[in-house]
């Protein structure tokens, strides 16, 4: 009887605490439904945003444009070449100029006198006919206004060959270097708006949990209150709680403040004016247990795809192709060509009158300077410098992109182990919380040993929210490092 007895009353102080302080909710919170609030906004659609959105994608676009505009330009310099011209000159500042075309006249009379001896008479008068027309002159004058109209077709053969076809290859290398340069701008933009997007997911996440942290400490507070007005609890049990709400509420200042910032990033890269916070409208707690490829096949793949490395070598094969180019420049230059003149006076008329006149030619031109010949070697040398420069900064890229592979692939593989550690921590701290409370009911437990209890449990929640997002954050990274 006496141990019955002592039994109830150590049992009386633990049933008057446990009606004291009432059942807890259980510690669970739909996380999507509390980051979702806002307007919607998933990865895709950020990054298609931010694309239409970049002032460097305008930039990229116009550089190629004007690129596609040089290849357009090296295709026009291969047609021949069409030179239409109208001159008119007048002449002056001397007295009007003619040229005499008589004969001498000492030169004339001693004709004349062997003409007279000529004995057929017909030979005899055709001869002094002709003296006496010689002796009477004549002169051609020379016109002071001059009208012309012309046309010059010209095809330069060697420099077609050995210049201009060089030449267009160099500008269509050019231009597809600078698509690829377009290509790998719009891959950054890409990577850059779906990273800011898991930012503030992460942002949101946090201010979630805060927010239920806080939620939770001031329903705990109120039931500890009721416990020290019921004499079952201390003041410093309340004092506690009073610190863990205040705690709980800085927290969630903060986490305001994080996503306020991250949602203030993501809308400049998407050029969109202010408002309330994006919500997340794509699931984060998502599984992806399908493991990448081994690195060293991603690096490989990846140093044969990444935009960033065929713009090099788009580049080193312009510059290969402007240095045959430059060369040409150097050897003799051969050139057809064929014109027309219709001229007051025509300058191949003699003698020359005041009066429009047709003509043509055609003919062929061979031009060689040693001059071009030595400047062209120099720009070779430049050219060949400069190629020597591209192929080092490829084989740096190169190096750089296969370390990028194999850091974005551990992350990944870091990120999918832990995965299931925070779910299985998060869930082992739900069910610590539980219990915690249903020993601080039956009087086993403080409330220090809850609030201990509790931060663990926000502890492995915004541990399963990080790993979530760490494992998105990965992926993206992969996807871009790989060139996918």
């Amino acid at each position: 009887m006496l141990r019955a007895l002592s039994f109830l009353c150590a049992l009386a102080p633990s049933v008057a605490l446990a009606q004291a302080v009432p059942e807890a909710p259980r510690p669970t919170f739909d996380l999507a439904a509390a980051i979702a609030e806002g307007p919607p906004m998933t990865a895709e659609r950020a990054a298609a945003r931010a694309l239409a959105a970049s002032p460097s994608m305008e930039e990229a676009r116009a550089l190629s444009r004007a690129a596609e505009a040089s290849v357009a330009r090296a295709r026009a310099a291969m047609l021949p070449r069409l030179e239409l011209s109208a001159t008119y000159q007048h002449i002056d500042g001397f007295p009007d100029g003619e040229i005499a075309i008589g004969g001498d006249p000492a030169a004339l009379e001693a004709a004349r006198m062997l003409a007279e001896r000529v004995s057929d008479p017909a030979a005899r008068t055709l001869w002094l006919g002709s003296l006496e027309q010689q002796g009477r002159g004549a002169s051609i004058e020379i016109p002071r206004d001059r009208f012309g109209l012309s046309a010059r077709l010209t095809w330069p053969v060697s420099d077609l060959f050995f210049a201009m076809m060089p030449a267009l290859e160099a500008a269509e290398q050019s231009a597809r270097a600078r698509a690829l340069s377009l290509e790998a701008s719009q891959r950054g933009v890409v990577r850059s708006a779906r990273e800011a997007f898991y930012q503030l997911a992460r942002a949101r996440g946090g201010l979630a949990v805060a927010q239920e942290a806080a939620r939770q400490a001031d329903a705990l507070r109120a039931q500890i209150e009721a416990a020290v007005r019921a004499g079952l609890l201390t003041e410093a049990d309340r004092l506690a709680a009073d610190a863990r709400v205040a705690s709980a509420e800085r927290a969630v200042a903060t986490a305001e403040m994080g996503v306020a910032v991250a949602d203030a990033a993501l809308r400049a890269m998407l050029d969109a004016e202010d408002g309330p916070a994006h919500g997340v409208a794509e699931p984060l707690f998502v599984d992806d247990p399908s493991p990448p490829r081994p690195a060293a096949a991603l690096a490989s793949e990846a140093v044969a795809r990444r935009p960033e490395l065929e713009a090099l070598r788009a580049q080193i094969r312009s510059r290969g192709a402007a240095r045959a180019a430059s060369a040409a420049s150097g050897y003799p230059h051969l050139s057809v060509y064929a014109g027309a003149d219709y001229a007051n006076p025509n300058r191949y008329q003699i003698p020359p009158r005041a009066e429009f006149t047709p003509s043509w030619e055609v003919g062929a031109a061979l031009v060689w300077s040693p001059n071009d010949t030595l400047s062209a070697a120099h720009q070779g040398d430049a050219l060949s410098a400069e190629i020597a420069a591209l192929e080092a900064q490829e084989a740096q890229l190169a190096r750089m992109v296969r370390l990028e592979v194999r850091q974005a692939r551990a992350r990944w593989m870091a990120a999918r182990a832990s995965i299931d550690a925070a779910r299985t921590e998060r869930e082992a701290a739900e069910a610590a919380y539980e219990s915690r409370f249903a020993q601080l009911r039956a009087g086993h437990a403080t409330s220090a040993d809850l609030f201990a209890a509790e931060g663990q449990l926000n502890g492995a929640r915004l541990a399963e929210l990080d790993a979530a997002i760490q494992l998105h954050l990965a992926r993206v990274q992969l996807e871009h490092a790989t060139g996918e």
